[in-house]
């Protein structure tokens, strides 16, 4: 063939400017930016991780099956105070679970999850669920603890038992359950005996709801839980595990002594919740008592 009649045309070749270990390493820069970036976004919507928290104020991690979800659109989260320490949360989206179950009346659709913090009559009267729901029991007949990491639709459910012992021969006190939805992290701290440590509020992470018992006699005194409130720093405090309002207006005195003085007493049992519209940390929640036998 005539070179002169043929139509292609041969470039000389450039060099390679961008060698391959660069472009390695340049994407491996790229991905840990991706991860981090998104481990912060849940850090901001609030990684709850679950573990062990012991009276010596040590914490045991368990391992998570998973990442939290994240949420990039305000969605609302309804709370309703169901009577002594019982709460119903519902998930934007689906998901529903009891905490706590108390004498109510059967909730109908059942919820997908009932979580028990302590085997007290009081707090576990799980009858009417049997068969129904998956019932989460924070603690074993003999005392040991159940690690919870479970997900009902756009709800996430994870257990902090508080123990005596150590990780060989622990005994559960009581278990803490925190509750993802909508990017609001909501702890239950069921019978708490004691406080956790700041350690274990870290391994927490960030709550933006805290139900906490203020009978400040069978659960921590009254002093003791609010600072509690204090070091976690939620946005909003509801009272719970308690009969009569001489007890809220004793806690209400001791937050007002750690400097927490915003008091809210809504008409209805139900709050309505987005990350958008939370109120400023932190902020006494009191809800309508409930009439239970």
């Amino acid at each position: 063939m005539n070179p002169a009649c043929d139509k292609r045309q041969s470039f000389p070749r450039r060099k390679n400017r961008f060698p391959v270990w660069k472009a390695t390493f340049s994407g491996f820069l790229v991905l840990s930016a991706l991860i981090f970036s998104s481990t912060l976004a849940w850090a901001v919507d609030g990684i709850c991780k679950p573990g062990i928290v012991r009276h010596d104020g040590s914490f045991i991690p368990v391992s998570m099956r998973g990442g939290w979800a994240r949420v990039r659109k305000a969605r609302e989260v309804r709370l309703k105070f169901l009577g002594h320490s019982s709460f119903l949360i519902e998930a934007p989206g689906g998901g529903r679970a009891v905490m706590d179950p108390y004498v109510i009346p059967v909730l109908d659709p059942p919820p997908d999850a009932v979580t028990v913090s302590n085997f007290h009559e009081t707090h576990s009267m799980t009858g009417p669920y049997l068969g129904k729901s998956e019932i989460f029991f924070g603690v074993t007949k003999e005392g040991k603890p159940n690690a919870i990491d479970e997900k009902f639709g756009n709800l996430r459910v994870a257990s902090f038992p508080q123990v005596d012992g150590d990780e060989n021969h622990p005994f559960v006190l009581n278990t803490i359950h925190v509750f993802q939805a909508g990017g609001i992290c909501v702890a239950h701290f069921g019978n708490a005996r004691f406080g956790p440590s700041p350690g274990q509020i870290r391994a927490l992470g960030k709550i933006h709801v805290l139900l906490l018992p203020i009978d400040g006699s069978f659960t921590v005194p009254h002093d003791v839980a609010a600072k509690i409130t204090k070091r976690i720093g939620p946005n909003i405090v509801i009272p719970m595990h308690y009969f009569g309002s001489e007890l809220t207006g004793e806690f209400e005195k001791a937050l007002k002594a750690e400097g927490i003085t915003r008091v809210v007493r809504p008409k209805e049992t139900e709050l309505v919740l987005t990350r958008k519209r939370l109120p400023p940390p932190t902020t006494y929640v009191v809800l309508p008592d409930v009439n239970v036998p």
